[in-house]
């Protein structure tokens, strides 16, 4: 059986209707959903657009709180000190900024001097290249505190109150002194390193104290081991160059003597031809170094004060003498037979081509001579009351002349000495009051480390006696015999007697001027 035709009909017809409702919706649901995604595009470009001009608010608030960074560091403004200043604002009020933003503002209130600093040295780099924490370590690496730790313990150690200053400011100077020896991160094994090289004061010690301070301020795990072992080191390095430094002069000289042998053999000296040591006993004579005269290097060298070649500035009196009497030795001919004489020498000024300096007894000054061949400083009887008549005790120790005779010491006392600004504790003898003798001995130019400063720098050259402090002396203490006024003399009565073949001569009155 059939069906109706209307049936069949209207069914064809409601699935074609279906078919053709579907392309539409998928095309209202693609717009709707185009349309949702270009809304928050838009809302999300609005956002930004608020949020752009609020960090440029924020940027330029901060800016006007935070002044401008100069570095100095003679007065103390480093980086990270006016960092610590503001880092509280850029922690917290600066939250909302990105790292960019940050680096841009910090950068802001550098100097032109230290901007253009920063950026020669991050090249070929830029600052946008580095983030804000990066950023800060740089810079404060590039406008650090030009010293070491040990200097500012050194330093901490050393910290005295002025005069002028009052006592809360010394306070604040003495913590920030403090927290700069970074206590927390000093153990005992770095202070006894500390306290090592600081008591290496002597000249001698120089290269070992360079050495200690450059291994101490490389590694923090110093000990006192390993200073030792750095000092034994350094010891037998030395010891090593000294070595080949000899090794090639016997080399030289035994070629040369080969080469003398040939012609005429050189007579052996009154060392029966022993080596002699690498260093001599005393100073050269040239120069006051310790080594010999024939490896002097002022050999060549003209004195400025006396117009010689062959002796440094300052050794001109031992240097002529000694020249002298080489000279005598050398043209000299040798006499027959040995012959007894005498001569007669006439002194004009003893105490002429001396040295002297002023030395400091107390904070007295006082006029020394410089004599390095005397083993104790000594002072005159007349400088010792100058010198506010310290206290005194027993000499240690017997004083006698080049001559071999004792010398009259009355006592000794421990005195503060100042030369040149520096300032010691040494000893210091008094002669016998009628021994005139001020010198300063090896004790305080070892103690000063005056053996190789030029003695021109320290001392005054005296051409002539002391004539003039001599009488500028006997006119203080007896000031009426040397006064412009008449005196009186009471010693005795003057009798005028006339000649016996005087004549009375006649003078004419001469007029005299009178007022009307």
């Amino acid at each position: 059986m059939s069906n109706p035709p209307g049936i069949n009909k209207s069914g064809s017809a409601g699935s074609g209707q279906a078919s053709g409702e579907q392309p539409f919706k998928d095309t209202i649901i693609q717009l709707l959903a185009n349309q949702h995604a270009l809304m928050e595009e838009l809302t999300e470009q609005v956002k930004n657009l608020q949020a752009a001009p609020r960090n440029e608010l924020v940027l330029d608030s901060l800016a006007t709180n935070i002044t401008e960074f100069v570095y100095d560091a003679d007065k103390g403004c480093t980086f990270d000190t006016w960092y610590g200043r503001y880092a509280d604002l850029f922690d917290a009020d600066a939250s909302s900024l990105d790292d960019a933003a940050k680096v841009r503002l910090l950068l802001r209130k550098l100097s032109p001097a230290a901007h253009d600093r920063y950026t020669s040295f991050i090249l070929p780099k830029v600052p946008k290249d580095f983030e804000f924490k990066e950023t800060v370590d740089k810079l404060t690496s590039i406008f650090g505190t030009p010293v070491s730790i040990f200097h500012r313990r050194y330093q901490c150690l050393q910290t005295t109150k002025d005069e002028s200053e009052d006592l809360i400011s010394y306070s604040c100077r003495v913590n920030r002194a403090c927290v700069d020896f970074q206590l927390k991160k000093l153990d005992e094994e770095q202070l006894k390193c500390l306290v090592f090289v600081c008591g290496l004061t002597a000249a001698k010690d120089s290269d070992i104290r360079i050495r200690l301070l450059s291994k101490i301020n490389e590694s923090q795990g110093m000990t006192r081991e390993k200073i030792i072992e750095e000092c034994k080191s350094l010891a037998t390095l030395k010891q090593d160059t000294v070595l080949i430094g000899s090794h090639a002069s016997s080399s030289v000289q035994l070629s040369t003597n080969a080469v003398r042998t040939e012609t005429k053999q050189k007579p052996k000296g009154k060392f029966g031809g022993k080596q002699r040591d690498n260093i001599p006993k005393s100073p050269c004579w040239s120069c006051g170094g310790m080594h010999y005269m024939d490896e002097c290097k002022f050999r060549e060298h003209k004195c400025r004060d006396c117009n010689r070649v062959g002796h440094r500035e300052g050794y001109c009196s031992c240097f002529s003498a000694k020249n002298r009497t080489k000279k005598e030795h050398k043209f000299q001919p040798k006499p027959q037979q040995k012959q007894r004489s005498s001569k007669s020498v006439t002194v004009g000024s003893i105490q002429q081509g001396r040295r002297y300096t002023t030395v400091g007894i107390n904070g007295v000054p006082v006029e020394l001579q410089l004599d390095s061949g005397s083993d104790i400083t000594i002072l005159s009887y007349q400088n010792w009351e100058k010198a506010g008549r310290p206290p005194t005790v027993p000499p240690d120790c017997s004083a006698r002349a080049a001559s071999g005779d004792k010398l009259n010491i009355s006592g000794m006392f421990s005195a503060t000495i100042s030369i040149g600004g520096v300032h010691k504790q040494g000893k210091c003898y008094v002669s016998g009051p009628q021994l005139n003798l001020n010198v300063l001995g090896a004790d305080a130019m070892d103690k000063f480390g005056l053996w190789d400063v030029p003695l021109s720098s320290i001392c005054n050259l005296v051409a002539s006696a002391d004539e003039d402090a001599d009488v500028a002396e006997l006119k203080s203490r007896f000031a009426d015999v040397f006064s412009d006024r008449a005196g009186v003399c009471k010693k005795t009565q003057v009798h005028l007697d006339l000649k016996p073949d005087a004549k009375p001569v006649f003078r004419q009155k001469r007029p005299v001027a009178y007022s009307m």
